[in-house]
């Protein structure tokens, strides 16, 4: 499959593109695991009163630097702190959804360089047609001789070009798909966790 130049950039920024997402399907993963983790520990029946964030926040504020800084550790910390100073859970709400908002622009920001290898690989793919169909063209008078191996060979890199850059834009437009798909579900999931487990717990007497 791999005759030319071309073919091997296309493949070259696959594997680049997919170390990308690789890395932040890890990064993904590794969110998704502190959701099956109980950073709020409020009982059934227990309210949270503006007087007490600053107890319930010391645990999360106590997380490693690599923990803490994570999404559902910010947006609790987000709610227990807006809900201190202002006394509001509605106030509360909009922190939380301020604060996955702003994660959610910051993973779809991230995703630009591999759009942009995606739109690129074709494009190299066409390049490579665009050449071999020259080759071919430059080979002509050799064809009218009867010699046409070398206008077949300059024809099949052509299109092998074109073939070989397709297949891989639809392999990464298919995982890159997946990746926003569960980086959406995640900042979804972050919203859910801190709705049920700290702000319907909350009460302001």
């Amino acid at each position: 499959i791999l005759k030319d130049y071309e073919q091997e950039s296309c493949f070259i920024l696959m594997l680049w593109a997919m170390a990308i997402m690789g890395m932040k399907a890890r990064d993904a993963q590794r969110e998704w695991q502190l959701l099956s983790r109980e950073f709020i520990p409020v009982s059934e029946g227990v309210s949270i009163l503006p007087e007490d964030t600053r107890e319930y926040a010391r645990p999360v504020q106590a997380l490693a630097a690599e923990v803490g800084d994570m999404l559902l550790p910010r947006a609790l910390l987000a709610a227990l702190q807006r809900f201190a100073s202002t006394r509001n859970v509605q106030d509360v709400s909009e922190a939380v959804r301020s604060v996955c908002d702003a994660e959610a622009e910051r993973l779809e920001s991230e995703l630009s360089m591999i759009r942009y290898i995606a739109w690129a690989i074709p494009s190299i793919g066409f390049i490579g047609t665009v050449r071999g169909i020259g080759d071919a063209l430059g080979q002509a008078q050799e064809a009218v001789q009867g010699n046409i191996a070398g206008v077949t060979a300059s024809l099949g890199v052509a299109f092998n070009s074109t073939f070989v850059a397709l297949v891989i834009s639809i392999v990464l437009m298919f995982l890159m798909h997946q990746l926003q798909l569960l980086q959406e579900r995640l900042v979804l999931a972050t919203q859910t966790y801190c709705d049920q487990r700290l702000i319907r717990h909350m009460q302001v007497r």
